[in-house]
């Protein structure tokens, strides 16, 4: 099979040296031997990012508990922080994701704090009462 040919005057290449970047630099080299080298590592994204192999504990099943069984107001708090970890972590926010989950750990502490020490007044009062009428 024949290729074509250029334009007069042109050259297409054929047996001429090696020469590097610029095919008419005027000086002959070897071509380089060898594999080539391995890229450089470029990260995409900026310093503070961090890749998370699995998401963040999100703290939605204890809230969920704390809620029902110790105190409302801050149970609440600590599932829509639960439920936001997971929608963050979804969408690619690392960092809000481990925001969220701090916060709905903490509000779930909270909501257990509470409780238990609403149940801790009301058996102490029961008992100071003596159970009398």
């Amino acid at each position: 099979m024949a290729y074509p040919q250029g334009p007069p005057g042109e050259d297409w290449g054929g047996n001429t040296p090696y020469t590097g970047n610029t095919p008419y630099d005027g000086q002959s080299q070897q071509p380089p031997t060898g594999p080539p080298p391995p890229p450089q590592y470029q990260p995409q994204y900026g310093p503070g990012y961090q890749q998370y192999a699995r998401p963040p504990q999100n703290y939605l099943i204890p809230a969920i508990l704390v809620t029902l069984l110790c105190f409302l107001p801050t149970g609440i708090a600590a599932i829509v922080f639960a439920t936001q970890a997971n929608a963050k972590f979804n969408t690619g926010d690392y960092a809000g994701a481990e925001q969220a989950a701090g916060k709905a750990k903490m509000w779930t502490f909270i909501s257990l704090g509470v409780g238990l020490f609403v149940m801790l007044i009301v058996i102490i009062s029961s008992a100071a009462g003596g159970g009398g009428y």
